[in-house]
């Protein structure tokens, strides 16, 4: 009896161990074709600015994204959202092809609209400060003046993050610095 008992202790024990390993946290490297078609599904049912009021992507948002003095955090499923529902906006569909080539990115990027005084976007996890492999500046002059802010991207290979951590995001300044907490393992 006590044989037994011990046994399914230890079964119990393997079985939690196992189904909490297998729930998937932070960052998605590899999303497989049901994540993709999912996420692209998602996209489509909210257009235009509607996918910025979902919870899938108001984990990767910090500050005011998207007016001035925000940002986001562009993972492969975040950007497959955020596309295909600018796509379905404009009464287009995302190709399967498009998709599954947008999950092909090696680098995560930091999105940021703000003035034309920002300097650059670095990030920090723990003590570590991880600098950009690449930082530029669309050009977006033919918006509206009234909206107008200055929209910066910063990209950071994959390899080099921890992608379940909390991160600071730092925005430096000509005069200053913003700092943005975000919790890489709550972003897909």
């Amino acid at each position: 009896m006590k044989t037994k008992l011990s046994y399914l202790s230890f079964l119990l024990v393997l079985i939690m161990c196992v189904s909490f390993t297998n729930v998937s946290h932070g960052i998605e490297l590899d999303p497989v074709k049901e994540q993709i078609e999912d996420t692209v599904k998602l996209g489509e049912s909210n257009p235009g600015r509607k996918i910025f009021e979902t919870e899938f992507i108001k984990q990767a948002i910090f500050g005011k994204w998207p007016k001035y003095g925000g940002g986001m955090v562009k993972t492969k499923l975040v950007d497959l959202a955020v596309m295909s529902a600018m796509m379905r906006k404009a009464r287009k569909n995302l190709s399967e092809k498009d998709a599954v080539s947008m999950t092909k990115s090696d680098v995560l990027v930091i999105s940021y609209r703000g003035g034309d005084d920002v300097f650059k976007i670095k990030l920090q996890q723990g003590g570590t400060v991880i600098e950009p492999a690449n930082m530029r500046r669309p050009d977006l002059r033919g918006k509206d003046p009234q909206e107008h802010a200055a929209f910066f991207l910063a990209s950071f290979p994959y390899s080099r993050l921890d992608l379940n951590a909390k991160t600071t995001i730092i925005i430096i300044k000509d005069f200053g610095e913003e700092k943005y907490q975000v919790d890489f393992s709550r972003i897909k």
